[in-house]
Parts: C-alpha cells; sequence; structure tokens
C-alpha cells in the first residue's frame, strides 16, 4: 500500500515553469455563467494527459503542450541555485528563466479534444473529440528537446473522415492493439463508438486508404441477434437510414478496454479479447478480434494448442453430452490449424514489440467477425437497475505455466510470482456516482464464432446471458448522490492487481494484490475439505484495500465544473513514484513510497511502536496538504475581455455615449454584475481560506514554542546538580547526569544487540530442511530402544533387554581375554619358513587369470541382468 511522502514538489508549483506547463492561461470563474464551459464529465471520460518516458503531453486550452519532467526539474534547480549565488549578475540568465519549459504541438484539430491516447511506440498520438479522430505523427525526443521553445506544427491524418463525424455517434474508446503491428509507419487502432459500432483501423503511413475505411467493422446491435457468420455486421454508413432498435439505449456504450496488453504471463486469449460495457450495466465480450497481421507472444500458440487439443479429445469420447461445446471446440481447433499451417516471421526487437513475437494472418475460417459473447453481469442489490458505468478495467487471468509445460523436458522461462497469478478474470467497474464494482469472471472466455449458413449442424444461442461474481463496491466519492463525475482508471506500474481512480476531485488507490494471493491459495488447494466456508469468509472479508491519495479543495479551482484528468504514474530515478495529474486551473502531484522501501518503513514503524513516547512528550502536528496558492490569483481578470465576450458588436458604441436608462443598459450592467460578482465571490472564498490557514498557522507556532519551552525546561533539569535535598541547584550546570544517562544508554543498546545476536545465531542454526518420515521413524526408533536400555525402565516387555545386554558384554569380554591368551602361547613365526607371510607359497599366474576372468563374467552377467530390469521399469513407466 503506497503512502504518500510529499505533494506537487517545488518545480510543480508557482511560478516554476512546471506549473505554467500544465496550467491555463485564460481560465476564468465566470466561465460558469456561459454555455460553452460545462462540465464535460457527464459526456466521456477526459484522458488529455499522456506520457512517452518522462516526456508529457497535456491538453491545456484545447492546445497540445509537450515538456520534459526531468528537464523542468532540472531547470528549477538552475534557477534556484542561480538565486542563491551571487547577485552581482542578476540578469544574466533572464531570458532563458523566462522561457515557458514547454512546447505547443499545433495541430489542425477541430473540437474539443477530449483523449489523447500515444501508441505503444511512441511513434503516433492519436487525437479524440466528441465527433474525429485525428492520428498525429510525434516526432523524436531529441528534435523536441532542442533549445528553442517555438510550436510544431504536427503531420496528422483524419481517421474516418466519413464515419467518425456523426454527432449521434461519438467516439468513446480508442485503443491501440496490444496485438497489433506498430512500427514507425503504422499501427493498428481500435475505436469504438457510443451507438455500439467497433472498428479496426490498420494505419500505414504509405497507404492513405488505410485512414479512410477500417479493416474490419462490426456493428454489436446486429451481431447480437446474429445466427451466422454470413450476415452482414457492417455498421450503417454515413447517410443511411438506420431505422428503430430496441437495443438503442440498453446498448449504449460507456467504454470499452482489452482484457490483457500481451504479456507472457497472461492467458492466451486475454490479449485478443475485446471487453465493451454498455451505461445501463451490461458487459460484452468479441474474441479473438484480430488485425489481418498480428504478432503473437511466444507462449501464445502453445498454450493455445495444450488447451484446445485435449479439450477435443474429452468432447469427442462422450458427444452427446454436449454437442454444442464440441462444435465450438471444433472451430477453435480449425481455426488454430490454420495457423499452425502458416509460415511465421520473426519482428526486430523494438518499442512496441513483443519480445519474442512472430507474425501471423488473422485466419479466414470460421470467421473474421467472432460471436458476441454475453451479456455479462451481476446483482447490486440496489432497486435500481441503471448502474450508469462510465469505465471498464480487466484484468486478465494468468498463464498455468504447469499444464503449458506438461510432458515436455525444458521448462519454459516465464516468471509468474504467487501474487501476480489469479486463475480468473478481474472486472473493475466505475460509475457516474464515483463507486467502484469489482467483480470476477470463473469460467473464461474463449474464442467463440457463428455457425455457417449453409451447413445449419445447429444454432447458437443469439445471447447467452452470463453472472459475474461481485466481490465488493466501494465509494471513492465523499458525497456519492450529489456527485456527478466520470472515474477513470489508471494503471499501477507495481502490481496487475493494482489501479488507481480519478474522479471529479480526488484520486484513489485501490489494491487487490493480498486478496489475490490468498484466493489464488485456496482455489488451488488440493484439499477441497471446508473450501467454501474458507472462501465465503475469504470475499465477505476487506478484500480491497484503498487509500487516499488526492483530495482536491473547492479553492484549488477556478470553476465548479473542472474534472481531473486522467492520472499519469512515474517510477523513474529523477521522478520517483509519482502520480500526476491536473486541473485546467493548475497541477496536482504525489510522491508516495514504492514497495522496494516498505519493508523499510515497516522496520522502521515497529521499533517507534516499541519505544512508546512518555506522557509528557509532546505529539507533532498531523501532516496535511501543503498550502497551494489558488488559481483565481493568478486568472486574468474578467473585465479585461468584457466587452469582446458580453457586449454585442452592434451596441459597444453606446459604450462611448452617456448612459441612458434602457433595457439594454439594464442587461449589460446586470451581465457586468453577475461577472464580477462571480470574480469577487472566488477570491473572497481564496482570501478566507489564506486567512483561516494563517490564523492556524499562528495557533500552531504558538503550540511549537510552548512545546520548545517545555523541552527547554527538562534539558535544563537534566544538565543541573542535584544537591543533598534533592532539589537542583540553579545556575550550576553539571556534565555528569548527562554523561551518565548516555553511558546508560549505550550499555542498555548494547546488551540489546548482544541479545539480538544471540538469538538470530539461534535461529540460524535451528533451521534447515524438515525431517521426512523414515527420519521421523528412525528417531523414534532410536528413542524408544535408548529409554529400555535404561535401568530405571518400568516397562515389562523391555526388561528383558537389560541383562541380555549384560550377557552380551560379559562374552565380548571373555572372548577377548582368550583371544589374547592364545595369540601369548603361539611361537613366533620364522621368516625362513615356508608359512612365514616372506615364504608364502606362490600361485601360478595362470590360474590367477583363470580366476580373475571368472569374476568379470559374473560381474557382466550382473550388469545384464540390472539392465534389463532397468528398462522394462521404464517401459512400464511409459505405458502408465
Amino acid at each position: 500500500m503506497p503512502k504518500v511522502q510529499s505533494y506537487a514538489p517545488a518545480w510543480l508549483c508557482r511560478p516554476s515553469p512546471g506549473a505554467k506547463f500544465l496550467s491555463s492561461s485564460t481560465q476564468t470563474p465566470e466561465q460558469d455563467l456561459q454555455g460553452g464551459s460545462k462540465s464535460t464529465s457527464a459526456t466521456g471520460p477526459t484522458r488529455t494527459i499522456a506520457k512517452r518516458g518522462n516526456e508529457v503531453f497535456a491538453v491545456i486550452d484545447n492546445q497540445i503542450r509537450w515538456s520534459n519532467l526531468a528537464r523542468l526539474k532540472d531547470q528549477w534547480e538552475q534557477q534556484a541555485k542561480q538565486k542563491k549565488g551571487s547577485a552581482s549578475q542578476p540578469e544574466v540568465n533572464s531570458d532563458r528563466s523566462e522561457a515557458p519549459g514547454y512546447r505547443v504541438l499545433a495541430v489542425p484539430v477541430y473540437g474539443v479534444i477530449k483523449q489523447i491516447i500515444p501508441s505503444p511506440n511512441g511513434a503516433f498520438l492519436a487525437i479524440i473529440t466528441p465527433e474525429t479522430v485525428n492520428i498525429a505523427v510525434l516526432p523524436d525526443s531529441s528534435h523536441l528537446s532542442s533549445s528553442t521553445f517555438d510550436s510544431i506544427r504536427l503531420k496528422t491524418y483524419q481517421l474516418g473522415p466519413t464515419t467518425h463525424v456523426l454527432p449521434e455517434a461519438p467516439v468513446v474508446s480508442a485503443l491501440w492493439h496490444p496485438l497489433g503491428l506498430h512500427s514507425n509507419l503504422g499501427g493498428c487502432l481500435v475505436t469504438v463508438t457510443a451507438d455500439a459500432a467497433v472498428r479496426v483501423w490498420e494505419l500505414d503511413r504509405n497507404n492513405h486508404w488505410s485512414f479512410d475505411q477500417p479493416t474490419l467493422a462490426i456493428d454489436l446491435k446486429k451481431l447480437v441477434d446474429g445466427t451466422s457468420c454470413d450476415q452482414d455486421f457492417a455498421p450503417s454508413g454515413f447517410g443511411k437510414n438506420k431505422g428503430f432498435s430496441a437495443d438503442f439505449i440498453d446498448m449504449e456504450v460507456a467504454s470499452a478496454c482489452f482484457a490483457g496488453s500481451g504479456s507472457e504471463k497472461e492467458d492466451a486469449w486475454a490479449p485478443m479479447t475485446l471487453w465493451v460495457a454498455m451505461k445501463p450495466g451490461d458487459l460484452y465480450a468479441l474474441c479473438p478480434l484480430l488485425p489481418s497481421k498480428w504478432q503473437a507472444p511466444p507462449t501464445t500458440i502453445p498454450s493455445l494448442s495444450a488447451t484446445i487439443v485435449p479439450k477435443l479429445g474429452v468432447l469427442e469420447q462422450d458427444p452427446e453430452d454436449s454437442d454444442e461445446g464440441l462444435i465450438a471446440c471444433r472451430q477453435q481447433y480449425d481455426w488454430l490449424a490454420e495457423i499452425d499451417e502458416q509460415e511465421s516471421f520473426a519482428l526486430p526487437s523494438s518499442a512496441g514489440t513483443i519480445q519474442g513475437a512472430e507474425v501471423f494472418t488473422r485466419p479466414a475460417n470460421p470467421s473474421a467477425i467472432p460471436r458476441l459473447q454475453g451479456p455479462f453481469r451481476f446483482e447490486t442489490g440496489d432497486e435500481i437497475d441503471d448502474l450508469d458505468l462510465c469505465d471498464i478495467l480487466v484484468i486478465a487471468a494468468g498463464l498455468n505455466v504447469e499444464d503449458l509445460m506438461m510432458g515436455e523436458e525444458e521448462e519454459l522461462a516465464v516468471e509468474a510470482t504467487d501474487q501476480e497469478k489469479l486463475s480468473a478474470t478481474v472486472l473493475s467497474l466505475t460509475s457516474t456516482n464515483g463507486r467502484v464494482h469489482v467483480c470476477l469472471e470463473l469460467d473464461g472466455v474463449e474464442g467463440q464464432w457463428l455457425p455457417k449458413a449453409k451447413k445449419n449442424t445447429f444454432r447458437t444461442p443469439l445471447s447467452e446471458p452470463a453472472d459475474l461474481v461481485l466481490v465488493e463496491s466501494l465509494d471513492t466519492a465523499k458525497n456519492p448522490a450529489d456527485s456527478t463525475t466520470w472515474p477513470i482508471f489508471t494503471k499501477d506500474v507495481h502490481s496487475r492487481y493494482s489501479f488507481f481512480v480519478t474522479t471529479a476531485n480526488n484520486v484513489v488507490y485501490l489494491s487487490l494484490s493480498g486478496w489475490v494471493q490468498r484466493l489464488e491459495a485456496e482455489l488451488q488447494a488440493e484439499d477441497t475439505a471446508g473450501s467454501a466456508f474458507r472462501l465465503e469468509v475469504l470475499c465477505d472479508g476487506n478484500v480491497t484495500k484503498r487509500e487516499r491519495i488526492l483530495q482536491i479543495s473547492d479553492t484549488d479551482i477556478t470553476s465548479q465544473n473542472e474534472h481531473l484528468s486522467g492520472s499519469l504514474i512515474f517510477n523513474d530515478f529523477d521522478l520517483g513514484y509519482m502520480l500526476l495529474t491536473y486541473h485546467p486551473s493548475g497541477p496536482h502531484a504525489a510522491i508516495m513510497n514504492s514497495p522496494e522501501d516498505s519493508l523499510t518503513v515497516a522496520l522502521d514503524k515497529s521499533i517507534y511502536e516499541q519505544r512508546a513516547p512518555a506522557p509528557s512528550m509532546p505529539t507533532p502536528p498531523p501532516s496535511r496538504v501543503p498550502y497551494q496558492v489558488p488559481a483565481v490569483f493568478y486568472a486574468a481578470s474578467p473585465l479585461d475581455s468584457f466587452i469582446e465576450k458580453h457586449v454585442p458588436h452592434r451596441q459597444r458604441h453606446t459604450l462611448k455615449e452617456q448612459v441612458r436608462l434602457s433595457p439594454a443598459t439594464l442587461d449589460l450592467v446586470a451581465t457586468a454584475h453577475r461577472v464580477l460578482s462571480a470574480h469577487t465571490n472566488a477570491l473572497e472564498r481564496a482570501a478566507s481560506d489564506l486567512f483561516r490557514r494563517c490564523e492556524r498557522l499562528q495557533g500552531e507556532m504558538k503550540d511549537q514554542l510552548k512545546q520548545l519551552s517545555d523541552v527547554a525546561e527538562r534539558v535544563k533539569g537534566v544538565t543541573s546538580e542535584i544537591g543533598e535535598d534533592g532539589r537542583r541547584k540553579e545556575g550550576v550546570r553539571s556534565g555528569d547526569a548527562l554523561d551518565k544517562r548516555l553511558q546508560a544508554a549505550q550499555d542498555k543498546q548494547s546488551e540489546l544487540n548482544r541479545r539480538y545476536e544471540a538469538l538470530r545465531s539461534k535461529v540460524l542454526n535451528s533451521g534447515g530442511r524438515p525431517l521426512s518420515e523414515k527420519e521421523k521413524s528412525w528417531v523414534r526408533e532410536v528413542k524408544a530402544l535408548s529409554d529400555s536400555l535404561r535401568p530405571d525402565n518400568d516397562q515389562e516387555e523391555d526388561s528383558q533387554l537389560v541383562p541380555r545386554i549384560e550377557t552380551v558384554k560379559r562374552l565380548a569380554l571373555d572372548l577377548m581375554a582368550q583371544t589374547k591368551s592364545i595369540s601369548s602361547k603361539m611361537p613366533s613365526p620364522d621368516p625362513s619358513s615356508p608359512a612365514s607371510p616372506s615364504g608364502q607359497p606362490k600361485v601360478p599366474q595362470r590360474l590367477q587369470r583363470a580366476r580373475v576372468a571368472d569374476a568379470m563374467r559374473m560381474v557382466e552377467r550382473e550388469s545384464a541382468v540390472i539392465d534389463a530390469i532397468t528398462s522394462r521399469l521404464e517401459r512400464l513407466n511409459t505405458s502408465l
């Protein structure tokens, strides 16, 4: 669980270049009175900030800005050093200090930019407005990091100039396909519109037609009622009459995402599964959704083969029980067989390319358009049926390496820890009231297709509802009933099962890592006795760990309709573990402790808990967010542009004439009063907040001064000399008492270290591998034998062993005495006699060779018998 160490650093606060980079220069409070600045949170997500390494792209005043955070930090440090340096050259780098610190990327986009999504290799930037989609070619970071800060005009292509131009079908999600071929010349983008239309665009800069027409277009409202793959599922084009559909409201898309990212730790079907969340609460899945050319991770094809082939063999043995399942599995087998027949080629390793991936062509059999699986639903227990969903995040099931490598001699090099592996799919959903729903899909989503019309062997049900297991529902907003927000998910960089949720005015961290580890251990347990009870207790307990990272107050923004942009997570040596987001009024950041420091933090916490403070020790004040200057103090006055915005051109000449009482003059005065009152109201709220903070600061300063005086008195009492009557002698100071206390503390510390080393050595010596069952039985036998040999043993069955051991000892002593007496009576041997060792009879060499040959034949015969038995045992094991 990350803890916030500090909030926005100095290089992101005013008047630093970082604050200018993420601050609007024209945001004024009176925009709330106009129709153009109404909250857009209820119409779609706000992902107007993106990253490419340490580079950040942000949409400010509907223009895209670029900057490098490491560069901004270095620039701020240089300015701080110059301020601390000599004052003899104050204007040497004045031009450099006035530099904005960012560059404007000019793009010919008309409309409010709602989302910017960079490609996996960082070569393109998808720019989404409510009605259009544009693909901008991003320059290299070295070109953007030049010494000048002039604006750059980007090469831009409009995606679907006759498709994504309809106001009734805005683009809600634009996703770069995780298995697409991404290079500097193109990539694969999947767009999902609100009218449930999915389009796959395979972009190529050398082929402008690829930006005009998608390679695959699917209308989910047609596909949900489809019965054959030969039907036309293409969405209705521009100018065509779509007609009435009962699914128009139930299938209004809120968001979409892919289940996987192409990692080797994920299930093979996950990166080709598109999950689509509808606003009322239904979920649908398209699997497999692939471009015409796609890259397969090294574990995808072996994993699919290890899953489909055994399943098909089991279903063919008893086809009557699951006829439809058998035909669906045969479709998967035919689809996989077409992939195996292809000649793949490897991709060169580059950004956006999966390591070790191979390129395949999308199979044409059974069909390029998969079957729509769902709807997937879950029960919340509320009376309201419509959940009004906003965003979806899917965490794919982990790859089962043991089943994949069953029967193989070589082990697959896949790193998958227990914490990052769960044999079920986790789905997280957000709604407009700020609530997060965490669900489980236990059956898994596999590739499915509709049957051919000419065969007509079976009919797949039109739509099979499936139930999801609702694990927990959490609130992220303080007032869910009064909140109008569009919560957005952001993945964590440290754990697959941790993520951030960004609402209109706060950011919350949610983690499922600990619960997932316990759940997987229970699901994979061999002993199922009491498993149902344990699973019920596990799901009813604390499932999700929640930590509020940022909370934006009303005084930090100039407009109540502002919405936080989707958060960015950095884990860099220069920036640390940092969360970054922004309002149009300014940036907001939080520096958190990384998991690498968790052990150190836990150790320090345990040490401080053991050292409980004395009752008289002062307690430090609670930590809080540092004061940020309200943006209204830096915003331009609304009266500067009052005439251009509120006075019609035909009435401007009357401002130079004498004031006359008329309805037009009354309207002008009333408008000026509303604008000025809104601005002064914001100024009053900011000033009152600053006044309250100053008063609180004075009180805290008084408390700290009091604590300092108390500490000074205690130090004075320690260093003063104590008289015979037990009273302290005023004005007499001695270091003996302090030296004694210091020596006592050092002695105590040495004793603690000695005890710690003794315990540590004892624990290390007591460790080791546990005893086996044979070793335990041998220990029990030795113990029983030793107990039976004791003279004070009272057991009747072991009473005969004592006289027996005594008899054996006596016989051994007698035999030793007889041996010594016989050896003493025997004469000493003569060296010249034939019986002496030196005069032993010689054995003929022929007889020796014959005996050695006989021995070798016996050894060879025994070896042949052993080899025959070993080979037979191996054959028996293979047959089993």
